[in-house]
């Protein structure tokens, strides 16, 4: 009995200092700063999406950005970036009966008359404000080489292929459904980024209010209201996006469902482009469109990610006067759209560091020694060239060396010592067969010497 009193003892002052241990783990796990990871991108309920960088075009998220879609209305932004390439401001354009006529009667017009006379400006705002399609359709008859639809959409397709876009293709200048017209969420951001580089583009979509002028048809103050209300809802003073919201278009059809192309940009002056398609209500193409775009702005940051003149390495140099070393400094900067988590930032952006050895003097200031690149998620974005900080002169002794080196590598040292070679072997050689006819003379004298010689004592 008493043993198993004391067996419980023990039992006890091991749960005790089990449970201290564990207290103390825990303290030490609360402790240490885990790395936060970065926020996963908003589950949309969108069919496709995509968000990326104005200034770059990086892309920060996306989903099903590849998949062909119809775009609607936000076809308009490949119509006004082609028209804007093509005609002038204030160039005036007719309304065809067809360009009237053509629009379905459940399609958003501005009420444009058959032979009504616009200037393309005044256009470009009916049709990218509030949406009219026979605006789009006098753009494009006015703008096309051949005054036809047909003109203007090859027009359109001729951009598609100069911006790279694999997956577009355009039948008509406003939305309107078709088997064969057809785009993506990449695409659409890759149009809209080369559509704000136009300042009279950027402009335009900024707005929310515009005045329709008169026209040969009627006066200012004739064109209805209710024609001219803008239907970019994230434009509104009301939204809580509005300081940040520089434009673009919406864009709705049955098959398209809502979509929205929308930028914004924050105080630090990060600008994105958010393209969102196939939504389900009005309510969710703005307020997807927001928690994109948010999204963007809460995760990515523009940092620079190398100064210039920073020093990278210290190297050896061949035949340094006083063995001076080479500085190895960057030759300019390099700044791109990173995630502001540290942590994150480290497991995507990866540096190669590649140098022109071996290094030997002389070598002047500024002379190129390497290159660092800089790879984001193992794609390389940006590439610095690597220059020496200093000039490094040579010795006097490796120059005289050097100057040896090249008189005896040289063709014409080379003839002339092989010739010099070839002379004196020339002179050997007949010096060596005039001494052998000498001696063959001399032998011939002394024999003939003798003769006589042996001659004369017989006469005797």
């Amino acid at each position: 009995m008493v043993e198993h009193k004391r067996n419980l003892g023990v039992g006890n002052l091991k749960a005790k200092l089990f449970s201290i241990y564990t207290l103390i783990v825990i303290f030490f796990l609360i402790s240490i700063p885990l790395p936060v990871l970065a926020e996963a991108p908003p589950d949309l309920t969108a069919k496709a999406y995509i968000l990326i960088d104005m200034e770059t075009g990086q892309v920060l998220a996306e989903k099903n950005a590849d998949e062909r879609r119809s775009p609607a209305s936000t076809t308009k932004i490949m119509t006004a970036l082609v028209a804007l390439e093509n005609a002038d401001l204030d160039d005036e354009m007719t309304a065809s009966e067809n360009a009237i006529n053509s629009v379905p009667y459940d399609y958003v017009k501005a009420g444009i008359r058959v032979g009504e006379i616009i200037k393309f400006k005044d256009l470009l705002d009916l049709m990218m404000i509030t949406s009219a399609n026979e605006a789009s359709n006098i753009i494009a008859e006015n703008v096309s080489r051949d005054g036809t639809m047909e003109g203007f959409t090859a027009l359109m397709n001729q951009k598609a292929a100069e911006l790279g876009l694999a997956g577009s293709h355009f039948t008509n200048s406003s939305g309107l459904e078709d088997e064969n017209h057809y785009t993506t969420a990449r695409d659409l951001a890759i149009i809209a980024r080369a559509a704000m580089q136009i300042e009279a583009f950027r402009e335009v979509v900024g707005r929310r209010d515009f005045k329709m002028p008169d026209t040969n048809f009627r006066k200012s103050e004739d064109w209805k209201a209710g024609h001219l209300t803008y239907t970019n809802e994230l434009l509104a003073s009301r939204s809580k996006y509005y300081s940040k919201v520089t434009g673009i278009k919406t864009g709705y059809t049955e098959k398209a469902g809502l979509c929205l192309v929308a930028s914004a940009v924050n105080p630090d002056g990060l600008e994105l482009i958010s393209v969102v398609l196939g939504t389900d209500s009005k309510t969710l193409q703005f307020e997807e469109s927001q928690k994109l775009l948010e999204y963007g702005f809460k995760n990515f940051g523009k940092k620079e990610l190398v100064p210039k003149g920073k020093f990278i390495d210290r190297f050896e140099v061949a035949d340094a006067v006083d063995g001076k070393k080479l500085d190895v400094i960057t030759n300019g900067s390099l700044s791109y759209i990173v995630p502001l988590d540290e942590e994150e930032l480290k497991n995507v952006l990866t540096t190669r560091q590649i140098f022109y050895e071996p290094f030997e003097a002389p070598i002047t200031q500024g002379q190129v020694v390497g290159v660092l690149e800089y790879y984001y998620n193992q794609k390389l974005i940006g590439s610095i060239e690597l220059v020496a900080k200093d000039s490094i002169e040579k010795t006097t002794i490796a120059i005289l060396r050097d100057k040896y080196k090249e008189i005896i590598s040289d063709e014409k040292f080379i003839f002339g010592v092989k010739a010099a070679g070839i002379s004196i072997a020339v002179i050997i050689v007949l010096g060596f067969i005039i001494r052998i006819i000498r001696r063959r003379n001399n032998r011939r004298k002394r024999y003939n010497y003798y003769s006589s010689s042996r001659k004369n004592h017989y006469r005797f």
